[in-house]
């Protein structure tokens, strides 16, 4: 679970930096978008999974639980990369 504590702190971050570093407006929506689908495949994954041990778990929990710790920080990973990029393509166009 720690990848999914890393990711809603890189997202919630991200979310608060892109006004201040005058970036678009998008990059803000889409760090919100993947934290609420973070946090929400963690809920699942918590309230759907408790009492149960790992093969008795629901399907739909565990596919949260999947979630919550593969592919929602894998697209984090993508879109910290993206917002990279435009962050450095902004700062050379506002230099020049």
């Amino acid at each position: 679970m720690l990848a999914a504590a890393a990711t809603v702190w890189i997202l919630f971050s991200l979310w608060l930096l892109v006004p201040l570093l005058d970036l678009p407006r998008s990059l803000a929506r889409v760090a919100a978008v993947l934290l609420w689908a973070e946090l929400v495949a963690l809920l699942m994954h918590s309230y759907g999974s408790e009492g149960c041990d790992g093969s008795t778990c629901p399907p739909l929990a565990q596919a949260a639980g999947i979630a919550a710790r593969t592919d929602v920080p894998i697209l984090t990973v993508a879109f910290v990369a993206i917002a990279g990029v435009l962050v450095v393509r902004h700062s050379r166009v506002s230099d020049a």
